[in-house]
């Protein structure tokens, strides 16, 4: 084989004899200058054409996007959650407001702590997510439902919007009982919108989470929310560390461990924190699971400036220790902080929400019997039974009030099935992490992440407004969501609760935040509170106008059109009650020529204020479903 050797370059000698003799005769600044502006021009096509960065300024997409915000860790039970922190920073001036938020609520244990402003800085509130918004996305192809879109605000064209695409272009929209409907010209009703699995599970809000139980609850006997129902003769459903896992040896019939919403109110947790459980504590029941935010609900305080040498009240735009009156705001007394805003139901939830997922791990010994999940919504059980000999899983509805009710799944073209099946890897010995969702008229089941196709419509159709149903043999909605173990060894652990995002039919004429043809108050229940009638069954039934007389509003929509609407429904101004300059009215659409793109990912979440200013938080890195 030859071998092949460079051979020298007389040109190269040269100019290493004389390194000067092809330099450029303007000393390269004009190849520096062409370099740095074609690199701008690069950028600004780039930015113009195919992607831009934005920050998001209010909470009006949480929980899916932040505006500013808390990030914070709750002291009794450990969950990490946020908070809103828009009213600190006014958005037109670019200024702050001098208001600080100084308590938060927690989500799954409704703690609320005292944020310490001046000894811990991640207390602080953090700026917004910052995303990277596709420009080029609806160059090549149609805008779809669910996407996140980036839109110049009809009224101001100047101001930009990011909100969730829910219409599209010739339907007309509904919005009723939390849920989102459609319907096109050619079609003779509506039809609900139903999620992708992707996009659903992003949307899910937590409610309760066995792995952060305050252990002040567990010691002082609080009840728990998952519960053995009824009580079982022999096999039971045993606990040894306050309700975060349960084990079983079940024998030859389903023994039920059944979720009831027991949370602590601001009330309870100030005698909790004197280590004194609440004398009724023992005897509730629970209550209906709400469309209870932790993001709407923190407390605030406006800050002045302490000089006595000013004439008047001045608001400080910086944190000065001493401008607070102590009697306001104090982070070292103990016990929770000031309440949530309890305005027409807001620190408990207004509306009741019925579209729920539960979770589970569940770790199986043996190769034999059954695992069931249940969700329950407006009395009828929605079952999903998995045979641990063959991994067979089976859906099925019941309605337990009426035996003779044949229950069945139903397509929207009117195909129907009394049970669907399929195939899944729960088969034998092993740990699976299983989730049950009942949202958008669907039951969906998950396993280690991903979805099971069944062999039959597991989509039913209803009314959209319903009303919860409760038996004194069958607690129904008041334990929404259970799971049994039949003729096996099982245990299961890190149980969640979520429930799906509420659409308000908000009243673009009084710009009412709720349902309700007439906000519900204590007279209209002989003195009790919505949050009361939410947790006494007995009294249902005959409130059940209430449930079932909620408002809709229906929106149309023509050609080239595009329906918004932002995730944080009782929080967001959107399609739903625009305004324009003085009030005015404005169009309930996005033109397509507004369009600016598609939300693609949070590339740069706020950074940590300790231990080192500016630690970057890459977990809260993702992509934007």
């Amino acid at each position: 084989m030859s071998k092949v050797t460079p051979t020298a370059d007389p040109r190269v000698k040269d100019r290493a004899k004389d390194p000067k003799k092809d330099k450029p005769a303007d000393g390269g600044w004009r190849e520096t200058v062409e370099s740095v502006a074609m690199a701008i021009i690069l950028a600004l096509l780039f930015r113009g054409f195919v992607a831009e960065a934005f920050v998001i300024p209010t909470g009006s997409m949480a929980p899916t996007l932040m505006g500013r915000h808390k990030d914070v860790k709750c002291p009794e039970c450990g969950q990490w959650y946020k908070t809103g922190a828009s009213n600190e920073w006014d958005q037109e001036t670019n200024s702050p407001t001098g208001d600080f938020v100084t308590t938060t609520t927690c989500p799954v244990c409704r703690y609320t702590q005292r944020l310490d402003l001046f000894n811990k800085p991640d207390d602080l509130s953090f700026s917004g997510d910052r995303i990277i918004v596709s420009k080029f996305a609806y160059e090549l192809g149609e805008p779809e439902r669910w996407d996140v879109i980036v839109f110049k605000f009809p009224g101001q064209a100047t101001v930009n919007y990011i909100k969730r695409l829910i219409g599209l272009p010739g339907e007309t929209i509904r919005i009723g009982g939390g849920n989102i409907y459609t319907k096109k010209a050619e079609d003779k009703d509506f039809r609900i919108a139903r999620k992708p699995p992707g996009r659903l599970n992003s949307m899910l809000q937590l409610v309760d989470d066995t792995d952060h139980i305050p252990a002040r609850l567990t010691k002082l006997g609080w009840p728990e929310r998952w519960q053995q129902w009824p009580d079982a003769k022999g096999a039971a459903w045993q606990t040894d560390n306050g309700g975060q896992n349960f084990t079983i040896d079940a024998k030859d019939r389903d023994v039920w461990l059944r979720y009831r919403h027991i949370f602590p109110t601001h009330a309870d947790w100030q005698l909790l924190m004197e280590d004194k459980l609440p004398p009724d504590a023992k005897d509730r029941h629970g209550s209906l699971i709400t469309d209870f935010a932790a993001y709407n609900v923190p407390h605030s305080i406006r800050q002045w400036d302490a000089d006595p040498t000013k004439d008047g009240n001045q608001i400080s735009v910086n944190l000065v220790p001493g401008s607070f009156p102590p009697e306001q705001y104090d982070p070292t007394l103990p016990g929770p902080g000031e309440p949530p805003d309890s305005s027409r139901g807001f620190a408990e939830g207004v509306h009741w929400a019925d579209e729920l997922a539960v979770d589970c791990v569940a770790k199986v010994d043996g190769s034999a019997g059954e695992l069931t999940l249940d969700l329950v919504q407006a009395g009828i059980h929605h079952y999903c039974r998995i045979n641990l000999a063959d991994g067979k899983a089976t859906l099925s509805m019941k309605d337990p009030t009426d035996g003779a009710n044949k229950l069945t799944f139903e397509t929207d073209d009117g195909q129907t099935a009394a049970t669907a099946t399929a195939s899944t890897i729960v088969k034998g010995p092993g740990t699976y992490r299983l989730r049950l969702s009942n949202i958008d008229r669907q039951l969906l089941l998950w396993v280690n992440g991903s979805v099971v196709n069944f062999d039959g419509p597991t989509t039913y159709l209803c009314d959209a407004n319903l009303r919860p149903m409760w038996t004194k043999a069958d607690p129904l909605d008041l334990a929404p969501a259970g799971i049994a173990a039949k003729g096996c060894k099982v245990q299961v652990s890190s149980l969640k609760i979520h429930r799906d995002i509420y659409y308000i039919a908000s009243d673009p004429d009084s710009n009412a935040q709720d349902d309700y043809t007439q906000t519900p108050t204590p007279d209209d229940f002989s003195g009790r509170s919505l949050s009361q009638l939410f947790s006494q069954p007995e009294l249902w039934e005959q409130n059940a106008a209430l449930f079932t007389t909620r408002r809709s509003a229906e929106f149309k929509l023509e050609k080239d059109q595009f329906f918004p609407m932002g995730d944080n429904s009782s929080h967001s101004s959107d399609a739903r009650i625009w305004s324009g300059p003085r009030g005015q009215r404005i169009e309930h659409y996005v033109d397509r020529n507004l369009l600016i793109g598609r939300a693609m990912c949070v590339y740069w979440p706020h950074t940590w204020n300790s231990p080192v200013p500016f630690t970057p938080n890459p977990g809260e890195m993702r992509r934007i479903r």
